[in-house]
């Protein structure tokens, strides 16, 4: 048997004799015995403990005190009381109180004894497994957040140094090398932005990333980014229009909110055939807004819908874009960071519309 700490703690000898006697037939460890509940106590403190059997009656601290102090000490340990009849309410209300695993009244059958002691001590097991994977996907975003911090600055030398050549700074070029070398930058500019979203990824999901709301005007931050895509919209004879946009504040984090919504009108653009539509709107209610981003473009099928948001996912099968699938998540992250929701619908060739809501706080109409 797998080597766990049991104690257990009864002041009548007979009965913690004739336990450690079952245990020790049944393959387990021998068991920590203690007839006194403050002798056990003190041993609890100092030491681990995995499982931890008590009577009920017992003088100077009652069972159901000795294991409420147990928790405090190991809030994962499994606990068991070992009870009478005439107590078996005051077990019941200590399984809330307290965290009881199992209450056993006596006389036990030795039979189901030891099975609500397996099926105990096998939940000790599947915690600690799922502690251990936690600590591995700890340690693995750590090691890949890391990573792509250092691979910033040689993306960043590589970017100048390649940005001296194509302006002329180090001398003067042909047209070819000219070419060569803009797309070589382009590419690694590409990169440097998988890196930063990676990074910013990782901060959300660490919870490292704190958000710094403010009051401001929603149709400021739409303006300003419907002025920074236009140029993309018009190389592709897009009509980038909004739909009646209040001037109205939000409380929220200005910088994120824009993130998101730049994000939902490049996919919008990417994705939308020479001379369609863009539009944007918002719908203020009592407690929340709307931000949506309509588009003519191809469209996602309704399977692929529920993983658009996922993690380096493009939410779909048909092919749309070159992206990574970080930005709808992140954009995830961003609006249920804010105590949002993000979706979105969409129809095969006839195209689709991107929402988020964000609630709004101390939140007031522009005098």
């Amino acid at each position: 048997m797998d080597n766990y700490n049991i104690v257990i703690v009864d002041d009548e000898e007979l009965i913690t004799s004739n336990l450690k006697i079952l245990f020790r037939l049944e393959g387990y460890h021998s068991p920590n015995i203690f007839n006194s509940p403050l002798e056990a106590l003190e041993y609890i403190k100092n030491n681990r403990v995995d499982l931890v059997i008590s009577d009920f009656f017992m003088p100077k601290l009652n069972g159901i005190d000795l294991l409420k102090k147990t928790r405090e000490f190991h809030p994962h340990a499994t606990l068991i009381l070992l009870t009478g009849y005439a107590d078996k309410e005051s077990a019941i209300r200590a399984i809330n109180e307290v965290g009881l695993y199992r209450y056993i009244e006596k006389p036990w059958d030795n039979t189901d004894l030891m099975l609500c002691i397996r099926n105990g001590l096998e939940k000790i097991h599947l915690n600690d497994v799922i502690k251990h994977q936690q600590e591995i996907e700890r340690l693995r975003n750590d090691f890949i957040a890391t990573l792509t911090h250092d691979l910033r600055t040689p993306l960043l030398a590589a970017i100048q140094t390649l940005q001296f050549f194509v302006d002329g700074t180090v001398g003067n070029l042909s047209e070819k090398q000219r070419i060569l070398l803009e797309t070589m930058m382009y590419s690694n500019q590409d990169m440097l932005g998988l890196v930063n979203a990676l990074l910013e990824v990782y901060k959300y999901e660490s919870g490292q990333l704190a958000l710094c709301k403010e009051n401001f005007v929603l149709s400021d931050i739409i303006n300003q980014c419907i002025k920074e895509v236009q140029p993309l919209a018009d190389s592709k004879e897009l009509v980038l229009t909004c739909d009646d946009i209040k001037d109205e504040k939000i409380y929220a984090d200005k910088h994120e909110i824009k993130r998101v919504l730049a994000n939902f009108l490049g996919n919008a653009i990417k994705n939308t055939n020479k001379g369609g539509n863009i539009i944007v709107s918002t719908s203020f209610e009592e407690n929340e807004v709307t931000v949506s981003v309509k588009d003519t473009g191809i469209g996602i099928p309704q399977e692929d819908l529920p993983k658009l948001f996922h993690r380096f996912s493009q939410g779909t099968g048909q092919k749309r874009s070159t992206s990574t699938g970080l930005g709808l998540y992140l954009s995830c992250q961003i609006v249920e960071a804010h105590g949002g929701k993000i979706w979105a619908e969409s129809e095969i060739n006839k195209g689709s519309i991107f929402k988020f809501t964000v609630p709004k706080e101390k939140t007031g109409v522009l005098k």
